[in-house]
């Protein structure tokens, strides 16, 4: 079943719409977490920006029924404008020479978020819901803009997240400010996967590779630098929530198993 329900952020000032995904007994059992960013995309299709979501549930009840493993899945809803989800969603002053339209992006928006984040929402997730509550019991998901905000929430906030899902990641908008964070907060005790579609674009002014060459830069650096990896490259993915559904369970197969138990057809 899917709850509803409208969270206040102080530092940021503004009321956050949040869905969870759970059974609906949660008696008896600890669960882990599954915090997914851009969350109306997250759930049903009816509710998503564009027509469809990366229906997450359909891979927590895969997680259930053929791995035991449980997770609660909670999905926070972007502030829905364009201008609101890009300074929502970025930590750092945008370089890429051909985005000028993101030129109003308001970092300080980005950073009370996450403060909020961390030290509001997950506290009343953790109150509300039987949940573990450490690091290695909780994962977050992002895709695009919303993968780097999840990669920076987690290298910020040091205790908070173990596992990282960071699918077509967009740190090509800012290399330099992206690297240099990265250096300064090297943890391996993180844990990340990385997807990226061979076909991405998002937008006009980007030509076809731009994401691949950008997630590829990523893993080279990840891996240079001793971090747990995984990193799937769909030939045929693209930059929307069709593709990223597909690859939704491989990234929970990642946290739970170092085989593969399960790959999309």
């Amino acid at each position: 079943m899917v709850e509803y329900f409208t969270i206040h952020f102080p530092k940021s000032d503004r009321d956050v719409r949040i869905e969870v995904s759970r059974p609906r007994v949660l008696d008896g059992i600890t669960f882990d977490t599954l915090y997914l960013l851009d969350g109306q995309n997250a759930f049903r299709d009816t509710h998503a920006a564009f027509g469809r979501s990366i229906r997450a549930t359909k891979a927590l009840a895969f997680a259930a029924k053929e791995m035991n493993k449980r997770i609660i899945g909670i999905a926070i809803h972007n502030m829905g404008s364009e201008k609101g989800r890009v300074s929502e969603y970025t930590p750092f002053h945008i370089e890429n020479e051909e985005s000028k339209r993101f030129e109003s992006e308001n970092l300080e928006v980005c950073y009370n978020y996450c403060f909020d984040f961390v030290n509001t929402l997950i506290p009343y997730i953790e109150k509300k819901y039987p949940v573990y509550k450490d690091p290695s019991h909780r994962f977050i998901y992002g895709s695009s803009l919303a993968a780097i905000t999840a990669l920076y929430i987690s290298f910020t906030y040091k205790d908070t997240f173990n596992y990282i899902g960071s699918f077509s990641t967009a740190s090509f908008l800012f290399e330099n400010a992206f690297y240099d964070f990265l250096n300064k907060n090297i943890d391996n005790t993180k844990k990340i996967f990385l997807y990226v579609g061979k076909k991405e674009k998002s937008d006009s002014m980007y030509i076809e590779d731009t994401y691949y060459k950008s997630a590829l830069n990523l893993y080279n650096y990840l891996k240079d630098n001793n971090y747990k990896l995984r990193f799937v490259v769909d030939p045929n993915g693209y930059h929307n929530e069709e593709s990223w559904d597909k690859h939704l369970l491989e990234y929970i197969n990642f946290i739970y198993s170092e085989d593969i138990i399960y790959s999309p057809k």
